[in-house]
């Protein structure tokens, strides 16, 4: 599996009880699709750069978890049929993939003798 990191913002009509509930969907999809939960970020409430759907703001949160494909294609599906979710976006954590690749640069540089 991989480490993925998700990004959703929600209206920011909806009240507190309401984006716990949807932030739960969201644990819940990826936890029953056989992906581990990480870390949650709550960041809050945050203003746009420009309006979305004629919001000037949302409820942003940040999920690092691990799955695989499937439960990608499932995560997007259920964010585009959830009509509080304003935007929306996953990407393969750079995390991980820059802490690898410091340890193969680390191991070559000590492989390799150094030049006079």
């Amino acid at each position: 599996m991989r480490l993925y990191e998700t990004v959703f913002v929600l209206d920011p009509s909806l009240d507190e009880h309401t984006v716990e509930k949807e932030r739960a969907k969201v644990e819940e999809l990826i936890t029953s699709r056989k992906g581990t939960v990480k870390k949650i970020d709550r960041w809050g409430m945050r203003k746009f750069a420009y309006p979305i759907n004629k919001r000037p703001q949302g409820y942003y949160t940040l999920i690092y978890f691990e799955g695989d494909g499937s439960l990608l294609e499932e995560l997007e599906r259920v964010y585009k049929l959830n009509e509080s979710c304003l935007r929306y976006l996953t990407v393969a954590s750079e995390d991980e993939l820059t802490k690898g690749e410091k340890e193969e640069t680390q191991a070559d540089q000590k492989a390799s003798p150094s030049a006079p």
